[in-house]
């Protein structure tokens, strides 16, 4: 997180600073997403050229990243008035920009990198509008005082000439109340600082959102269990490939003369698979052994350590499957629960701040402006419901409570 005190005059120059600071937390950036997308640490291993050397990815960070972003935001985040007040407005302002797959993207960000930026403009024709940003392309300072307040947030996005080579950067420096855009050269001298412009947020229009308190991806501290799940799963199938390239031992027999006849016998071996061998010769395979149950245990353990320490359970195992009650369900995924939760807090906070600053620019833009305050935001875990045991809780209590709210303990979006 970058500080800065709270009078410092906000400049480009002082954006490049900054930027040349986040860029050195890039490559830990780039090694998370490569996990996601399959390029991992295996890929890299060599071996001698006739050894087997098959090198196969058990791509559990983007099992883990997808799991918890659907569970997470599968079903989209919902807005309701504590007092009873019309919101609709904001709703349709989210509703334009597409909030719901937003939220995904925000989410799925912060799963793998730790964190994710979200920017708010107006196009133009006065819309308001959310783009989420590469957080290894963005970034918020704040002020340092204890309130922590965001002095302004940065986007630089990288400019390609007509052969795809990189030429320089175009750059959004967005402090509370103006954007200025300038333009750097690779290495960041600042070539052009445009005009600055009002953005009427009233506010930095960059947010940040945590996807937990250490800044870290989901599958960020079991990123060494899976190379090692990775490099037994290769050697499993190395093994198997070096066990159909067993050697021919003969012993007591000659296969020929001269090596033109030995090369002759060696391959009607090959292509009849039999052999004539007298009395007195023998011939048999030379292999290696492995123990494939303790093999096989080493993997269920590593397997249950990457779930056990990433918090994210393992679907396909049998405890899932059958009609399990919804108590049984919720202790199984306990952990997952509570990870769960830590990102609904933070980034409930990154949604408060996105309403505030709609809310700002809905008064400027000649609108009633909302009562934020007075806005509640539910999430809905996106997790199969037990629907009979459901019934059965609703039927028990339907001469207690009201309807709305029996309909409420359903578990369907009934408006």
């Amino acid at each position: 997180m970058f500080t800065i005190p709270a009078d410092t005059q906000l400049t480009p120059k002082l954006a490049v600073q900054f930027i040349l600071k986040h860029s050195l937390g890039n490559d830990r950036l780039d090694r998370l997403y490569s996990y996601y997308i399959g390029e991992h640490k295996i890929l890299d291993r060599a071996k001698s050229r006739n050894a087997a050397n098959n090198r196969l990815v058990c791509n559990h960070a983007k099992y883990i990243t997808d799991c918890t972003t659907g569970y997470f935001l599968g079903s989209p985040v919902k807005y309701y008035s504590r007092s009873g007040k019309d919101i609709s407005q904001i709703k349709d302002v989210l509703k334009r920009c597409d909030s719901e797959t937003q939220d995904i993207d925000l989410a799925r960000y912060g799963s793998v990198f730790g964190v994710s930026y979200e920017m708010l403009y107006l196009d133009g024709d006065s819309n308001i509008k959310l783009a989420s940003l590469d957080p290894r392309s963005a970034f918020v300072v704040y002020d340092d005082t204890v309130d922590m307040k965001p002095m302004f947030g940065v986007y630089y996005m990288p400019l390609m000439n007509a052969d795809g080579i990189k030429s320089g950067y175009r750059i959004y420096l967005c402090d509370k109340d103006t954007v200025t855009e300038f333009f750097t050269t690779v290495s960041f001298s600042i070539t052009k600082v445009c005009e600055p412009y009002e953005h009427f947020f009233g506010g930095v229009p960059i947010i940040e959102y945590y996807n937990n308190w250490d800044r870290q991806g989901d599958f960020e501290q079991v990123t060494t269990l899976i190379d090692a799940y990775n490099t037994l799963q290769s050697d499993r199938v190395n093994d198997k490939e070096q066990f159909v390239d067993s050697i021919l031992v003969i012993k007591g027999q000659v296969l020929g003369d001269t090596e033109e006849e030995e090369n002759s016998t060696y391959s009607a071996i090959r292509k009849y698979g039999v052999m004539t061998i007298d009395d007195t010769g023998d011939a048999k395979w030379l292999t290696r052994q492995f123990d494939e149950s303790s093999v096989d245990i080493l993997r269920k353990s590593l397997e249950n350590d990457i779930h056990k320490f990433s918090g994210v359970p393992c679907m396909n195992d049998e405890s899932f499957s059958g009609n399990t009650s919804g108590v049984a369900m919720k202790y199984k995924l306990l952990a997952f629960e509570q990870m769960t939760k830590i990102k609904e807090r933070y980034f409930t906070e990154g949604l408060r701040i996105r309403l505030t600053l709609i809310a700002n620019a809905l008064s400027v833009l000649g609108y009633s402006k909302p009562d934020v305050g007075d806005i509640g935001i539910q999430f809905t875990y996106n997790l199969p419901e037990n629907e009979a045991e459901k019934a059965e809780t609703v039927s028990l209590l339907k001469d207690i409570l009201t309807t709305e709210q029996l309909i409420k303990l359903l578990p369907y979006d009934i408006e």
